[in-house]
């Protein structure tokens, strides 16, 4: 539970799961697809609890909009081993 307190105290909560984020979504496309796309991801905004996720080309978002539903779950699977709760959010891809 310390943790979880600390996070909340230095307001970089939000940095913590944008960075879970990034690195599900690297892990499982290098799982699925065999390719590492580091080079293509831009950035990862966060607006409200919709988290836009940028990339280079237009054909990896189509390719993350697949695996969209294994990123959340283990997106999720890992803020709660932190004793995260963010119940609710969206991962939206441009």
């Amino acid at each position: 539970m310390e943790l979880k307190k600390s996070l909340n105290k230095k307001n970089i909560s939000s940095t913590v799961i944008k960075s879970i984020i990034y690195n599900v979504i690297i892990e499982i496309f290098w799982e699925e697809k065999k390719i590492d796309i580091k080079d293509y991801l831009i950035s990862i905004q966060e607006v409200w609890k919709i988290f836009l996720v940028k990339t280079k080309k237009p054909i990896i978002n189509q390719e993350l909009y697949l695996l969209n539903s294994k990123i959340k779950e283990i997106s999720q699977k890992k803020l709660q081993k932190i004793w995260f709760k963010f119940e609710e959010f969206d991962i939206k891809y441009k």
